[in-house]
């Protein structure tokens, strides 16, 4: 299991996040994401994504090192690392509870216009963007650049979040991410092969595990 995967083992389990509102169909793009604060060079995470409607794909990881790849379905999250054999699953309540950046925001774009607060206008990468302020409260809180040639698309956010902190009693840490987007098209060229689960790999469902259920006899 990758280091993220356990930061979900020790994560709390919870309802499931609203769905959030319908923005591009398809859309396919290159992520860097960083806390603010920290070495720029050294990010987060380094992704490639694909959207098609509710579903979704990412695969992070640098040159010359496995690719852990999580697909959203709609419904579920599956994760896995490539060329293991075993992989995990998850409800997205859980799946939001992890220590893994979320992209949701590609896919509340018309929320965002419409419920947020345009404070301005920049220009990011040579794109001309409207620049919102969403939401009062992690996870939804931050600020976007919405680029105006790439259908409002966030070729920059900031977003706020909550971090559980695994067995201690004080209050939940915040922290905030930003990301840089490139290489963005729309639509996508998304394949359907991109959203078929991998043959060969088991997924072990993280309830069972947090439950004490679906381990192998020692």
């Amino acid at each position: 299991m990758s280091a993220f995967g356990l930061v979900v083992l020790f994560s709390l389990l919870g309802a499931a996040p609203p769905t959030p509102s319908s923005g591009l169909r398809s859309a396919q793009w290159r992520s860097v994401v960083t806390v603010v604060g920290t070495d720029p060079d050294k990010p987060l995470e380094e992704a490639e994504i694909w959207l098609s409607g509710s579903r979704m794909r990412i695969e992070e990881g640098r040159k010359g090192t496995p690719k852990t790849i999580v697909l959203k379905t709609g419904t579920e999250v599956y994760v896995w690392v490539e060329g293991q054999s075993s992989g995990t699953r998850m409800n997205l309540g859980l799946a939001a509870k992890s220590g893994r950046p979320p992209h949701d925001y590609a896919r509340r774009i018309e929320e965002i216009r419409s419920r947020g607060k345009r404070i301005g206008a920049e220009k990011v990468d040579g794109y001309s963007c409207d620049v919102f302020e969403f939401g009062s409260l992690p996870p939804e809180k931050g600020t976007y650049w919405l680029a105006t040639e790439l259908q409002g698309f966030p070729v920059k956010a900031i977003v706020e979040r909550s971090m559980p902190l695994p067995y201690r009693s004080e209050a939940n840490r915040t922290q905030k991410l930003e990301y840089h987007n490139t290489r963005v098209r729309i639509p996508g060229s998304v394949s359907e092969v991109r959203f078929a689960l991998p043959t060969g790999v088991e997924f072990q469902d993280l309830t069972d595990l947090f439950l004490n259920k679906g381990r192998p006899p020692r």
